[in-house]
Formats: C-alpha cells, structure tokens, sequence
C-alpha cells in the first residue's frame, strides 16, 4: 500500500494515492472502455500540452518582470540572447534544474550538455573547457562551489582553441541545500551545508591569467552574452546588487525559485 507523506522534494501540494498496481490497472481499463485507445492518448496528450503552454506562459510572464539577477532569471536570459546554436555546458546541482524548470521551449538550437550521474561537480571547468576546444564559443554555466573544486582546470586555458565563457553564479555556497529542512538551523547550515568558501574569483582569476568581469544587472549581463568572443576565456561573476551579500543572495534566489514554481 502506498504512504500518505508529502515526498514532493520542494514541498508542493500532493495527494497520495494508497493503491496496488492491480487495483490501478483495473481503474486504467476501465476508462479506456469509454474511448478507443488512440482518442484515449490523443486528449491526455492534448491535456499536457495545454497545462505546459498555460505554465510556460506564467514563467515567461514572471521573469519577465524580474529586475534582478536572481538564478532562475539568469537561466531564463541565456535562453533568450546566447547566440544561436551555442554549445552550452551546464554544471550540476541547481544550475542543471534551473534550466529543467526555467527553460522555455525555442528554435535557437542552442546545443546543451551535462554530465549527470555519481560524477557530482568533479571536472566541471575541464570538462566544458573539452566542449569548448575546436569548437564554437562555447558558455559553462555553473555555481562557484563546482567552479572552486576544478580550479586547476584553469591551468589548460593556453591551449585551448575556440573560446569559453563561464559564467558563475556566485552566491558563497551550495544553493540546492537551502531546498532542505537543514537550512532553517543557521548555525550548523552554513558551516556544513552551504560551506562557504569566500574566494575572491578575480584575484584567482589573475593569477591564472583569465579575464573576470563582475556582473551584477540585467542589462550588463545582456550584453557580455549576446556576442561571444572567438578565443580565449573569461569568467563572468554574477552577483546580486552590491547592497547584498552572496548568503543573502542565495536565500533570495531560493525564495525567488520556490515563489514560481508554487504559482504554477
């Protein structure tokens, strides 16, 4: 028999249904005794189709109206001015679901990749840097925890040929963690959850030689994505406006993410 918990991870509203797969097979012939099978799969299909534009439209609508450089807008920009057709890279943990969730459909035939699995954040930069190497301008998307832990993958930007952007989000932390229960306990949360690491990219962006540049508005951002350089690599730190901190940076994103996917 099924349980009634709520185990939605983001905590929305759910409705547990105790039941045996026997008992469910039942219920499904029964109802397709009503239709034949096709118009049975046409109007479920039709069904999705209309709940996914109705979605998609209020998204659309909601980060339209987003003035600041919250993750989820972040996403939603380079699915709106990356130049067509640009191979992008996207790191794991929560840049990997915003893009799930804050997407849209398109004919810009960007090219997205990711490597998902037991790998976790290991080789994040190495990896995109392989994307990008004799290839089109290529963009990695990812927070500063994946960027830190493949740092030394900075050490091949001399013999990379084409060009990468990467652009972090840099927010002091692992922001997906803030998705747990865990978060509301500050004292034990930001020490061993969120670990903070508090490295300034630019000064290690120096000494590796790579271009940095600090973005912390929409329009910035807009412009530094909309056409790509051919060679070379920079990193493009997104932060939010200076009157806030990354942990409270982290926290809004969070607030902002959870805000729109309980309005839909």
């Amino acid at each position: 028999m099924g349980s009634q918990r709520n185990l939605d991870p983001l905590h929305g509203h759910a409705q547990g249904i105790s039941t045996t797969i026997e008992s469910l097979n039942g219920a499904l012939k029964e109802e397709q005794t009503e239709a034949t099978e096709s118009d049975a799969e046409n109007s479920y299909v039709k069904q999705w189709l209309a709940y996914e534009q109705t979605t998609r439209q209020m998204i659309d609508n909601m980060l339209a109206t987003e003035t600041t450089l919250v993750e989820s807008k972040v996403v939603w920009l380079l699915s709106q001015y990356l130049p067509q057709e640009t191979p992008l890279f996207i790191a794991n943990s929560m840049p990997v679901r915003d893009v799930e969730y804050f997407w849209p459909l398109g004919d810009r035939k960007i090219q997205p990749v990711f490597s998902r699995g037991a790998n976790g954040i290991d080789g994040t930069l190495s990896t995109a840097m392989g994307v990008a190497h004799h290839n089109r301008s290529t963009v990695l998307l990812t927070g500063d925890l994946a960027f830190l832990h493949d740092t030394n993958g900075l050490l091949n930007a001399r013999q990379l040929s084409g060009h990468l952007t990467v652009v972090v989000i840099n927010n002091n932390g692992g922001g997906i963690f803030e998705m747990l229960p865990i978060s509301r306990f500050e004292s034990v949360f930001e020490p061993y959850f969120a670990t903070p690491q508090s490295v300034e990219l630019f000064s290690l962006c120096k000494a590796y030689g790579i271009e940095h540049r600090l973005v912390v508005d929409v329009k910035d951002f807009v412009d530094c994505i909309s056409v790509l350089p051919t060679q070379g690599m920079r990193v493009l730190e997104v932060v939010c406006d200076g009157e806030t901190t990354p942990a409270e940076y982290r926290k809004q994103s969070v607030q902002q993410r959870k805000h729109l996917l309980s309005a839909v």
